[in-house]
């Protein structure tokens, strides 16, 4: 990146913390702060040009915001000081007061802090009314988003043109993307962003409501061909954080995205966010060693974060690192007791002792903290499912995929819960939503072949299991097997026979396992049946592990098969 073009991006993303900020937006004016002070640092020489340049014009930087009229300016002058109020009543989380102190106000500005903080309100009320996992969870609706609405559209009225405010745009997204008018709400993300894109609370938004992959590359294609984004160095920056996001939360690989990544850590060495994402990618694909040692960097480096530490705890939990995973609890206690993030490492600690119903009240004091925390509902349900409660796995399973429906370990949590109650059908279909938000997963392959399997719908099972195969680096001789039964209940005994010995070949790298010793058995029957003595004989005496049935069984194998030799 050109030296002008940093001074640029620097002046951009101070500008964008600041009138963030102002809005109370402090999601976004955090994430803008961080990239700012993540960015490779200027000399001195050009701290101090920038400072006399500074001094002589204190507007002469650029800003990316529209330009206000004089009229507009005017109206924010006469309410600056009831904005400043309303700001201190929001800061104090009294909404209601808030919105109360701008009822009479007119500036876009004043409007939006209004309508947010009636949001934030209803939000807050909503979440009151509900108790976790209780009769009304996820059923209680915002009851102040109709009236922001209607506010709106009175306020766009009273435009010459259409509504050109990059902040109202997003709110009125927001409030579209609650009312479930999802659709609408990602044109409106979609037009706010592309008036002013250092809004990363816009950006999570849109994210967030984008349902799948494909819809995500299509509104990703949209950005791409914006001349804006086209032309604009500093615009395309955003867009890059965009696509790396959109890739990770939605489980995919691709070379081009990380060099995106790599391009990105050239800009922002120091950027947690962006180190993160590239961890978030390592765990998503099961490589927890690499991302265990960027969680660790980021902990030397930015050692009071607490941010996506709870996936963190995730991997020593897979990793069974118990000590660790105690440390990492105990530290984020004394950082902060009451963030969701710490609730849920102490949750993880417990489940690992096997203390699941401590695990279960600490999942929840998360959710009472911020009830769209989507891992703690994941998380919650396999708890549950580990005490055998399946209507409350699915029940916390559901909020999960309500909180984000690209979450596959939710939608594959419901398969496994309605899988163990019998109910095979709705099994399947939750595993397919799974398969087809991560179809490079093995296991979500093999637990759709298992549904098919047992609703005996063999060449499907037969399908899912080779894909299984296909998307693994490793052989698994217990596919194999899987695949070599399912050949034989159709009758297709050269297959069978195929596979039987593809899974006992695995003996080599895995050494000898219960699928490799039946099919080590079934092996010998066959090449029995076929007339192959000698083969069958040797299949027969190497086989010296697996139960004590199969092993007597063998040996009447050998010897009928020595009988027929020596005949």
């Amino acid at each position: 990146m050109s030296f002008d073009r940093q001074v640029e991006l620097m002046l951009a993303l101070r500008e964008s913390t600041k009138v963030l900020q102002e809005l109370n937006l402090y999601q976004g004016s955090r994430w803008s702060s961080e990239a700012l002070n993540a960015l490779i640092k200027l000399p001195n020489e050009t701290n101090v040009s920038l400072f006399h340049q500074f001094q002589r014009q204190p507007n002469s930087g650029p800003s990316f915001l529209p330009p206000k009229d004089q009229q507009l300016e005017f109206l924010e002058f006469v309410e600056q000081d009831k904005f400043s109020l309303a700001s201190s009543y929001f800061n104090c989380k009294e909404f209601d007061r808030c919105a109360h102190v701008l009822k009479d106000t007119s500036s876009p500005k004043s409007l939006f802090l209004k309508l947010y903080a009636m949001y934030l309100s209803g939000e807050k009320k909503k979440n009151d009314e509900s108790g976790i996992l209780g009769q009304q969870d996820g059923k209680c609706k915002n009851s102040k988003l109709t009236d922001i609405l209607t506010q709106l559209d009175q306020y766009k009225k009273t435009l010459p043109s259409k509504l050109q405010d990059p902040f109202l745009l997003y709110l009125n997204g927001l409030v579209a993307y609650k009312s479930n008018q999802t659709t609408v709400a990602q044109e409106l993300f979609y037009q706010s962003l592309t008036i002013y894109p250092f809004n990363w609370s816009c950006w999570s938004e849109l994210i967030s409501s984008l349902a799948s992959f494909s819809e995500a590359i299509t509104m990703l294609g949209r950005f791409i061909k914006n001349s804006k984004f086209m032309d604009n160095k500093l615009y395309a920056i955003m867009l890059h954080f965009f696509k790396v996001v959109i890739y990770q939360e939605c489980y995919q690989r691709s070379n081009e995205v990380y060099d995106d990544l790599e391009e990105l850590l050239k800009i922002f060495p120091n950027f947690s966010f962006l180190k993160i994402q590239k961890a978030l990618i390592s765990y998503n694909t099961l490589d927890y060693v690499t991302a265990e040692n960027i969680f660790d960097d980021i902990l030397v480096n930015d050692p009071l974060r607490l941010d996506d530490m709870d996936t963190y705890s995730n991997i020593l939990y897979v990793m069974e690192k118990k000590s660790k995973l105690a440390f990492l609890a105990q530290f984020a206690s004394q950082i902060d007791t009451f963030r969701p993030e710490t609730c849920c490492i102490i949750a993880n600690y417990y489940s690992l002792k096997f203390d699941h119903q401590k695990a279960i009240m600490y999942f929840k004091r998360a959710l009472s903290l911020n009830r769209n925390f989507l891992s703690a509902w994941t998380l919650m349900g396999h708890e549950f499912v580990e005490l055998k409660n399946s209507h409350a796995a699915i029940e916390s399973y559901r909020r999960a995929v309500d909180t984000n429906n690209k979450d596959f370990r939710a939608w594959y949590g419901l398969g496994q819960a309605y899988e163990v109650l019998d109910m095979h059908l709705y099994s399947l279909y939750y595993y397919q939503r799974a398969c087809a938000l991560k179809p490079t997963d093995k296991r979500m392959w093999q637990a759709v072949g298992g549904c098919c399997e047992k609703l005996d719908e063999h060449e499907d099972s037969i399908k899912a299991y080779k894909k299984a195969l296909n998307v693994s680096n490793e052989t698994d001789p217990v596919i194999l097997f899987k695949l070599a039964n399912l050949y034989q209940s159709i009758g297709d005994f050269k297959s069978t026979a195929v596979y039987m010995k593809l899974c006992l070949d695995e003996e080599i790298n895995e050494g000898v396992l219960n699928e490799t010793a039946k099919a080590r058995l079934w092996l010998a029957k066959y090449e029995l049946g076929c007339g192959n003595f000698q083969q069958s004989y040797n299949y027969a005496v190497e086989l010296n592990q697996g139960t004590s049935h199969e092993i007597e069984e063998a040996r009447t194998i050998a010897r009928e098969a020595r009988m027929k030799m020596n005949e």
